[in-house]
């Protein structure tokens, strides 16, 4: 399996069209095809869903699973390469669930970037599933995870912990309220977003899932269905206070609700002394944030 492979198998799935990608490459049309038809022997399985006529080029199930392991390899072919010319650049692959990205790193990262300028660091959004069978393989080296991980070979440690908020986009009759109670909230106009199991066992004593008024994968896309008023959502206090700044209000409810937390993620046996630095000055970053926190509420 050699590189240009990878290179040609990756601008294919980026394009989504033989023609283009072959003229990127300057190769024919045929070339690329038997190229294509050579990956796909060496492994065994079909990249891609082929007939008479089709001009896309859709991917098999197969082929969307090996496109995350082929930009890994490349990632790893291009970093080993760049040891050539620095051999003081250290390379970091953090995969972290999208809340996590959005709601704490940003700024956490580009300081350290900053201070650490040898550092490479790859970031990468996914679930939490996903993080822990690409830790396993060896394609990420930290995971920022919403679950901790039991599985053998992988160690998980509590970073941070909030409670979930009611938040609205037109609080109507609720305006000005300072808490609301579950008894207030109309199961019939709750947008949900499932989060871990701890909090769906919790919600479903109170509301069913399945009566909510639309159910998203991420709050990106809840945002777009607050559209009556009092419709409402349950997340994370720090989303909570991100989407107060798009305009959204934040209630807390009397009752108390479970805490969604964060982890840190990662081997089992990790010793490489950059990599152990990095996940030392996340840590000192969210025990910061949560002192800091603290202090607010005294």
């Amino acid at each position: 399996m050699d590189t240009e492979s990878l290179y040609l198998f990756r601008d294919l799935c980026r394009t989504r069209n033989m023609t283009r990608t072959a003229q990127t490459f300057y190769l024919t049309q045929s070339t690329l095809s038997k190229r294509i038809a050579h990956l796909e022997k060496e492994l065994g399985y079909p990249l891609l869903l082929r007939s008479k006529g089709r001009q896309e080029a859709v991917l098999t199930p197969k082929g969307e699973h090996f496109l995350g392991i082929a930009v890994h390899m490349l990632e790893l072919y291009e970093e080993s390469l760049a040891l050539q010319k620095d051999e003081e650049r250290v390379f970091i692959r953090l995969g972290a669930i999208r809340s996590a990205q959005e709601y704490f790193l940003s700024g956490f990262l580009q300081t350290y970037l900053f201070q650490h300028p040898s550092c490479s660091l790859t970031v990468e959004d996914h679930h939490s599933v996903e993080i822990r069978e690409l830790l396993l393989k060896g394609l990420e080296d930290v995971g920022i995870v919403q679950v901790p991980f039991s599985r053998q070979g992988l160690v998980s440690q509590l970073l941070y912990e909030e409670p979930f908020l009611v938040v609205m986009k037109e609080p109507g009759r609720f305006q000005g309220k300072k808490m609301l109670s579950i008894a207030e909230l109309n199961g019939k106009q709750e947008i949900f977003q499932m989060f871990t199991e701890e909090f769906r066992s919790w919600h479903d004593q109170y509301w069913s899932a399945l009566d909510s008024k639309i159910r998203v994968n991420s709050t990106n896309t809840a945002e777009k269905y607050f559209q009556g008023a009092e419709d409402w959502m349950m997340v994370p206090e720090s989303v909570a206070f991100a989407m107060e700044e798009r305009g959204f209000t934040s209630f807390p409810l009397q009752e108390r609700t479970p805490l969604h937390r964060l982890y840190l993620a990662f081997q089992q046996g990790e010793d490489r002394p950059w990599v152990r630095e990095f996940m030392t000055a996340v840590q000192a970053y969210f025990q910061e944030r949560e002192q800091g926190c603290i202090a607010a509420q005294v």
